[in-house]
Formats: structure tokens, sequence, C-alpha cells
């Protein structure tokens, strides 16, 4: 346990691909409840008189289900292109380094930077 504290408390890594992750997930479950509840409430329509509503809700519940499953995909997706990019150019950054004949600066060289 001391290793993830000391990861935390030092900068060694980014967490944001970590919480992406995790909002994916918890937005995931969120939608999937929601598409759920929707359609207990369509069966709920159609026992209770008003079946017109509840066929609708049972036909558009799981395709607004979907279209929001693709877009929160998306979202996180983006927020994800941001992390990576920054790991990317980084490692551009050490090419070009070496492509000029500079050696690629130590790792312990900046106690303060994070190494990613």
């Amino acid at each position: 346990m001391p290793a993830i504290f000391q990861r935390f408390l030092n900068f060694d890594r980014l967490i944001g691909p970590t919480l992406v992750k995790l909002v994916y997930y918890v937005g995931l479950a969120g939608i999937v409840l929601g598409a759920i509840g929707v359609l207990f409430a369509a069966l709920m329509s159609i026992f209770t008189g008003n079946f017109p509503q509840g066929i609708v809700q049972l036909i558009i519940a799981p395709l607004v289900a979907a279209v929001g499953l693709i877009y929160w995909r998306f979202m996180c997706e983006l927020f994800m292109l941001a992390f990576r990019g920054y790991e990317r150019l980084g490692q551009v950054r050490d090419l070009m380094r070496i492509a000029a004949g500079q050696a690629p600066p130590a790792e312990d060289s900046d106690p303060n930077h994070p190494a990613f």
C-alpha cells in the first residue's frame, strides 16, 4: 500500500487515464441502469393500461441507450487522446534528441519532473 501513496504523492505517473477509465465505467453503469429503469417504466405503462406509451418506450429505450453508450465512449476517448498525446510527445522529444546526436537526458536529472 505505501507504493500506491508514493506514486500518488510523487507525480511519477499520470493518474488521468485511470480516472477516465473509472469515470467511463461509472457512466456506463449509469446508462445501463437508466435504460433498465425506462424499460421497467414501459412495462408498468403497458400493465396499467397506457399501451401505446409503453410500446414506444420499449422501442425507444434501447435505441437511446445505444446512442448514449456510443457518445459516452467517444467523449471518454477524447480525454484519453489528450493524455496519450502528451506521452507521445515525450517519446518524440527523446527521438529528436537522439537524431540530433544528443544523449537522452538521464531519468533522474530532475527529481521534480514526472517520468512518463
